[in-house]
């Protein structure tokens, strides 16, 4: 029993997992030994092999249990096949067995369908029979001249009992010839009226589903059906519209209702599809004839409320789609064009009404508050306008800088436009009925805010800009209204992709709207080119006109005793001035290649200008100096401009033209012949060299220059 521990500890050890032997040799040598500093090979070689006897001893204990155990599971598992052997067979049996009661069954079956068979081809002539025989005899009642005595027609429990029969007795009777039996076919349409009303009070007082049902299915047959029906649908109605949205009001009766039509009728669709009629008929176009005969004079009111609220039916017509109201798929999307039919008639004409009162309202609010009195410029005006101008050439109007365009006028125009072609894709009908319209709105788009606001504001500025050699500093608003009508063209250009095009897109009026957007704006874009050819032209004029009175013959050709050089000429510093300041406004004006353009006009007519007027001056070589700074400060000026490289190359020569008054006399060759001058004229050269002063003094000296 002292060895009991130390087996379980062995057991402990052997029975970890994972099993580590290095592990466990280890802790084995620890229990055996004396301690890590006294270590007796000897005693340690001993005590292992005896641990090593225990091992196997150990091992021979497990070896034989597992023998015993392996034993008992082959004997439970040969059990277990006898057992499922036995139940294999069992199976197989009771499956015969299913097999053969299947195949009875069905032989069974076979022979019970056939006896029904038999029973109802005897049962129904029998049933047949007995109908006609009860139509006979009741049909006997009508035809003697007494009161009915039948339990079905006097029995008021019977109703619906006789109201079955009445029905078949009328059909009956109308196929009887009227001359012999008028009296009995009147006796039985009275009664079919009595019963026929009886069925329909019943039907309306009841709040009972299944006896509506049973009363539903019999007056369906009846003649007069609907008044059952809009009884029911005017019953549903009683305090459905009340939460102050007809459209709320109208999806939520459709789907409360919907599941009691259809316990209550056998024909649910047809009843749905005549609720939804009656309220559409009734509360939707009550609601909508009200309000639109209070906005009857308002067209911006009476568009924008016909507009929501046709929105919102479409809307709820959408939703009402699940309930199946008709088989025709069109049946609401017809209902809906029903109800707004009166309002859609003139809907165009009220449009193009209204856009024209907004549009005139904008320009005279704008023109007024400018205290303005807007010139006439319409068929003939422009004529007339240009005549005006010719007229004041000399005396040209300039408005106080005022441009007269306005990029919140054209923003509350195209919004009102914008609301429009918003509308008129609702409310304009179909595809080419919708382009039409959209069409005729485009039209007074370009008018309004082209023709009676861009178009006026590009022909007064032009009428700003003189022709005639200016004396003072010329007005330069035309870059004002380039500037303005880019970014009105960019908001019109938008709204043109973005709300127009897709209602004329696939048109026949596509290509005729297209044609005249890019007519209308290449006549914008030739005007505002006019204006900036005129601008430019009165620009070098007034720097030729400075240039011309401002700068003395004497800036070239001060006594050299007494001269330094130490800034421009004072016409040179008045034209960089003016010209910076003009250059900045063309910056903020124009962009992109515009820019470039107008700069690079603006720069070659300059250069021309600047370099006829150096040749009309003599020079001595203070004078040179002098040119040189102002060559200088011109090239400052235009370092900014987006001029060509043509252009740029020009300003850059005229330092080395301009040299060519300064250099030494013996240096003059090497001056003229210098790379910056190759692409010139040697014309030109010739010419700058004969502005020296000393020229004529040195003339034969210098024959063979001038000679080449």
């Amino acid at each position: 029993m002292s060895h009991q521990p130390y087996f379980a500890t062995y057991i402990e050890d052997l029975e970890q997992d994972p099993f580590d032997a290095t592990d466990f040799v280890e802790r084995l040598a620890w229990r055996i030994g004396n301690g890590p500093e006294d270590v007796d090979a000897t005693h340690l070689m001993k005590k292992f092999e005896e641990e090593i006897g225990s091992l196997q001893l150990l091992s021979e204990q497990f070896q034989g249990k597992l023998n015993i155990l392996d034993q008992q599971h082959n004997v439970e598992k040969q059990g277990v096949q006898d057992e499922l052997t036995i139940l294999h067979d069992k199976n197989a049996e009771a499956l015969e067995r299913l097999k053969h009661l299947d195949s009875t069954m069905q032989s069974v079956f076979t022979k019970v369908v056939h006896l029904g068979d038999q029973l109802e081809s005897v049962h129904a002539p029998r049933a047949r029979a007995f109908e006609a025989l009860q139509l006979m005899q009741h049909f006997d009642e009508f035809l003697a001249d007494q009161p009915l005595h039948s339990p079905v027609f006097t029995d008021p429990d019977r109703l619906l009992e006789s109201a079955e029969m009445i029905q078949k007795l009328s059909s009956i009777s109308q196929e009887l010839a009227r001359d012999k039996f008028a009296n009995v076919q009147m006796r039985i349409a009275h009664k079919y009226e009595e019963i026929e009303k009886l069925l329909i009070e019943e039907f309306i007082k009841s709040h009972n589903r299944q006896k509506m049902r049973e009363i539903a299915l019999i007056l369906s047959e009846f003649k007069r059906f609907s008044e059952c029906l809009d009884a029911f649908i005017e019953r549903v109605q009683n305090g459905a519209f009340r939460s102050g949205s007809v459209f709320d009001d109208i999806l939520m009766l459709c789907e409360k209702t919907q599941p009691m039509i259809e316990e209550i009728f056998p024909k649910p669709q047809q009843v749905m599809g005549k609720l939804v009629l009656n309220v559409f008929h009734g509360k939707l176009q009550e609601t909508v004839s009200a309000k639109l005969q209070e906005y009857d004079k308002d067209n911006d009111n009476y568009l924008q409320y016909l507009y929501e609220v046709y929105t919102k039916t479409v809307k709820l017509q959408s939703q009402l789609q699940k309930f199946k109201c008709d088989s025709d798929p069109n049946f609401l999307n017809v209902l809906t064009r029903s109800v707004f039919a009166p309002y859609l008639s003139d809907y165009s004409k009220r449009e193009r009404e209204l856009i024209s009162q907004q549009c005139r309202g904008i320009l005279g609010q704008y023109y007024d508050s400018k205290g303005h009195q807007k010139r006439n410029i319409q068929a003939g005006g422009f004529q007339e306008l240009k005549r005006d101008i010719q007229a004041r050439l000399l005396n040209v109007e300039n408005f106080g800088g005022e441009t007269f365009l306005s990029e919140e006028v054209a923003i509350n125009i195209l919004q009102e436009t914008k609301n429009a072609f918003m509308r008129c894709s609702v409310l304009g009908g179909k595809k080419e009925e919708v382009a039409q319209v959209a069409n005729s709105l485009f039209d007074l788009l370009l008018n309004f805010l082209y023709r009676e606001h861009v178009d006026y504001a590009i022909e007064l500025a032009l009428t700003g800009i003189s022709t005639a050699e200016p004396k003072t500093e010329p007005p330069s608003n035309f870059f004002g209204v380039v500037q303005q009508t880019a970014a009105i063209t960019h908001l019109f250009v938008k709204q043109f992709d973005d709300s127009l095009h897709p209602l004329v897109k696939d048109s026949t009026v596509e290509d005729s709207v297209i044609t005249r957007r890019d007519m209308t704006l290449q006549h914008v874009e030739n005007r505002v080119n006019m204006g900036l050819e005129r601008q430019i032209n009165v620009l070098v004029a007034y720097v030729r006109y400075i240039l011309n009175t401002e700068q003395k013959k004497t800036d070239f050709k001060p006594d050299s005793d007494y001269f330094t050089v130490t800034d421009s000429s004072n016409a040179c510093r008045i034209v960089t001035r003016y010209l910076a300041k003009q250059g900045e406004k063309i910056r903020e004006s124009v962009d992109g290649s515009n820019l470039t353009a107008v700069m690079n006009e603006l720069g070659t007519r300059l250069y021309n200008t600047i370099l006829q007027h150096i040749q009309s001056f003599s020079y001595n070589e203070p004078g040179g100096m002098l040119l040189l700074t102002d060559v200088k400060e011109y090239n400052q000026c235009i370092e900014r401009w987006e001029l060509s490289p043509a252009t740029r190359k020009q300003f850059e020569a005229l330092p080395a033209l301009s040299n060519l008054l300064v250099v030494k006399p013996e240096n003059l060759e090497q001056a003229r012949t210098a790379p910056t001058l190759s692409d010139f004229d040697p014309l030109l050269i010739n010419r700058f060299i004969s502005l020296r002063l000393d020229t004529r003094e040195k003339k034969r000296n210098l024959g063979g220059i001038f000679s080449n």
